[in-house]
């Protein structure tokens, strides 16, 4: 494994081999699992999250399997043929890896993009949340910013009392 680093707390990983980067890749979902909050584990088809990354709140809708489906091909599972079922296998195997599939929207990002993001970076929101952060263009509410401040502070408490 080679790094690269770009800067600004940026780097690019490259890999000798497929087996070299499936090890770095397990390896990584083993520390997501080791920082994890139960609280996290918890967000699942459907969710409303946030996740913030370098103080750029992220907003996002985790898709239920009729959603993604809907999105990508025939929505009755029955009439999925080889290569939308092996899709929709590949999904639900990351789902129980805790990776969560969905659109993400931000300031930079007014419209969303689709990806996945995993568990240990993100937080639960109401759906209310949702919509006042998507009716102010992805602004986040300072209410919503500070509640959320202090839902996963709560939980880290909780956690680190469980370890002792």
């Amino acid at each position: 494994m080679k790094e690269q680093d770009l800067g600004h707390g940026n780097k690019i990983i490259g890999f000798e081999s497929m087996e070299e980067m499936q090890a770095y890749m397990a390896e990584q979902e083993q520390q997501g699992i080791k920082y994890s909050l139960d609280e996290q584990w918890r967000i699942t088809w459907g969710s409303h999250v946030v996740r913030v990354v370098d103080e750029l709140w992220i907003f996002g809708e985790i898709f239920t399997e009729s959603r993604y489906l809907e999105l990508n091909g025939p929505v009755i599972e029955e009439d999925l043929d080889e290569e939308a079922r092996y899709e929709l296998d590949a999904l639900r195997d990351s789902h129980a890896r805790g990776y969560r599939y969905g659109r993400w929207f931000s300031i930079v990002e007014p419209e969303g993009e689709y990806g996945s993001a995993h568990v240990v970076n993100l937080w639960e929101i109401d759906r209310s949340d949702f919509e006042r952060a998507r009716a102010a263009r992805w602004e986040v509410p300072p209410d919503l910013a500070y509640r959320v401040g202090q839902e996963v502070g709560d939980a880290l408490q909780k956690k680190e009392r469980q370890q002792e």
